[in-house]
C-alpha cells in the first residue's frame, strides 16, 4: 500500500530534518537525491538508505555531529560538482566485490541495506585485492544496463509516438505503453502550453483498466501540448506523478497518499528522479522547482520528500513495465 511505502523513507526524512544549518540541509537533500538517481541497480528505497550511510562514510559530519568542513560534499563548489561526485561513486555489494577477488580493508566502512534482507556494500576505496591484475566490470556501464532494463510486461502503444522526439523515442513509446495499467490515457491538447491531468471516471470496486481505453473510458486523462517540444515526455510523466503524490485519488489503494501544498514541485521532483533511473532525458530549461533544488538553500518545509521518493518509485515501476493492471479498491477487494 502506498501509505506503507512512505514509511520506508522515514529514516531518510529524519536525516534531512536533523540538519539545522540551511546550507547543509540543502546539500544533504541534493546528495540523497543524486545518489538515488545514480543507482538504478538498487530500488529507490535501497538507494535512499545507502545514501544516508554514504554521508557518514564520506565524513559529512564530525564526531560532535556538526557539519564537517572537510567533507567533500561540503567542499563541492556548486550543485553540478556535488551531482558529479554522487554519480562517480562506485559502490557494490560485498558479494560482488568478493566475486572479483576484492575484499574489504581494515579501515573499510561497511554500508548496510536491510531492504528486503540485510546486504553489505562497500565503496571502491574500501576494498583491495591481493592480485594486482584483478579488475571489475565498468561500474557506469553496468548502471546503464540497469537503466535500460524494461520489464517483461512492457508494451508498445504506437499512439504515443507523436509525443516522443529523437534519441530514446522507442524506449519512451514502450514505457508510455504501460500507462493504461493504472487507467491513464494521454492525448494531445491545444488549449494549454502545459500538461494537465483530469479524473474522467471513478471506477467501481473490483474494476480493472484495459489496454484500449480512450479519453472517454479511462480513469485519468492527461492532455499535453505540442508546444512543449522535447519536454512532452517529461511533462506526461510529471502529470502521472501528480497521481502518485496524492493530488488525484489513487483508486487502487485503500491507504492513499493525501494531497500536499506543492503539486507542481513535488510531481516534478518525482519525475526528475524517475527520468534518470529510467535512462530518459531530463527536462530542459529551468523551472521554479529546479531553481530552488539546485540552490544552496533547502526546499520549503511543506515539501514532502517521503511522498516524492515513494512516488518516483511507483512511477518508475509502472513505466519500466514491472507492474500489472491495478484493481479498483473497495471493501470487497481488500485482502
Amino acid at each position: 500500500m502506498t501509505g506503507d511505502g512512505m514509511h520506508a523513507f522515514e529514516t531518510t526524512i529524519d536525516r534531512i530534518r536533523r540538519e539545522q544549518d540551511p546550507s547543509s540541509r540543502g546539500r544533504v537533500e541534493q546528495f540523497i537525491v543524486e545518489v538515488v538517481r545514480s543507482l538504478p541497480n538498487l530500488t529507490t528505497k535501497q538507494a535512499a538508505s545507502l545514501s544516508i550511510q554514504l554521508l557518514e562514510a564520506l565524513q559529512f559530519a564530525d564526531s560532535s555531529g556538526s557539519p564537517s568542513t572537510s567533507s567533500p560534499i561540503m567542499q563541492a563548489q556548486d550543485f553540478n560538482a556535488l551531482a558529479e561526485m554522487a554519480t562517480d561513486l562506485e559502490v557494490r555489494s560485498d558479494a560482488e566485490w568478493r566475486s572479483f577477488g576484492f575484499h574489504p580493508v581494515e579501515t573499510a566502512h561497511p554500508l548496510m541495506v536491510a531492504i528486503p534482507q540485510i546486504e553489505i556494500f562497500y565503496l571502491r576505496s574500501d576494498v583491495a585485492s591481493e592480485d594486482p591484475e584483478a579488475t571489475v566490470p565498468d561500474f557506469q556501464e553496468n548502471q546503464a544496463l540497469w537503466r535500460n532494463r524494461l520489464g517483461s510486461a512492457t508494451e508498445d502503444t504506437l499512439i504515443y509516438k507523436e509525443f516522443t522526439g529523437p534519441g530514446n523515442a522507442e524506449r519512451a513509446v514502450q514505457m508510455l505503453g504501460n500507462l493504461w495499467k493504472n487507467g491513464i490515457v494521454v492525448t494531445r491538447n491545444t488549449r494549454s502550453k502545459l500538461g494537465f491531468c483530469d479524473v474522467v471516471n471513478t471506477p467501481e470496486p473490483g474494476d480493472k483498466p484495459f489496454p484500449l481505453m480512450d479519453e472517454k473510458t479511462c480513469w485519468y486523462h492527461i492532455q499535453i501540448s505540442e508546444e512543449l517540444g522535447e519536454n512532452q515526455v517529461p511533462e506526461i510523466i510529471r502529470c502521472v506523478a501528480e497521481i502518485f503524490t496524492g493530488y488525484h485519488p489513487q483508486f487502487w489503494d485503500g491507504d492513499p497518499v493525501p494531497s500536499g501544498k506543492l503539486r507542481i514541485q513535488e510531481s516534478e521532483a518525482a519525475t526528475y528522479i524517475a527520468l534518470a533511473r529510467l535512462g530518459l532525458p531530463d527536462r530542459t530549461g529551468n523551472t521554479a522547482w529546479s531553481n530552488s533544488y539546485i540552490s544552496t538553500h533547502p526546499l520549503s518545509p511543506a515539501f514532502r520528500w517521503d511522498v516524492v521518493l515513494e512516488a518516483s518509485h511507483q512511477v518508475e515501476n509502472l513505466l519500466r513495465g514491472d507492474t500489472v493492471a491495478v484493481t479498483a479498491y473497495g471493501e470487497d477487494t481488500a485482502g
